[in-house]
């Protein structure tokens, strides 16, 4: 009889040892799934951190960026089909629509342009006498009436004269 009550406690000795085994296994697996899954975590959240500050670097450039008025760059186009000229030496020194005769591209809203250069034109678009010379982001740069553009005020301050 004490043969059969060893034999008993033996093998509840070892299924609990072996649970105990199972269960340490178990907390081994799931800490070292823990610590690659925070990593993985981490790793992901990093490469999404930086996919949004480059696209917001980029779209910050090629978008209104100086709305404001703060010199030369991207500003957006308020309106649709706005001309951009080009002509001889008298579209340079004071561009408009008689001595910018050539019509060489054209913007529509929600568009930007690279504003390089402003100065004062031949005539008055809306009441604006500024022309600026621009680059679209396609096609031929040419000069375009200011009051086309998305900022506070006719002059654009920061921008220099051509």
């Amino acid at each position: 009889m004490t043969s059969l009550l060893m034999k008993t406690k033996t093998k509840t000795s070892t299924k609990t040892s072996t649970k105990t085994e199972t269960k340490a296994e178990g907390q081994t697996r799931a800490g070292l799934g823990g610590r690659i899954a925070s990593r993985l975590r981490t790793r992901v959240t990093t490469a999404v951190a930086a996919t949004a500050l480059a696209a917001g670097t980029l779209t910050g450039a090629a978008g209104t960026a100086h709305a404001d008025g703060r010199g030369v760059g991207w500003y957006g186009v308020w309106a649709s089909n706005v001309n951009l000229r080009t002509g001889g030496e008298e579209c340079q020194l004071r561009p408009g629509t008689v001595n910018c005769f050539r019509v060489v591209n054209q913007v529509s809203a929600p568009a930007a342009v690279y504003v390089y250069c402003q100065t004062y034109g031949v005539e008055s678009v809306g009441g604006n006498p500024y022309w600026l010379w621009v680059m679209p982001t396609h096609g031929e740069r040419g000069y375009m009436s200011s009051y086309y553009i998305d900022n506070a005020s006719n002059w654009i301050d920061g921008v220099p004269e051509c």
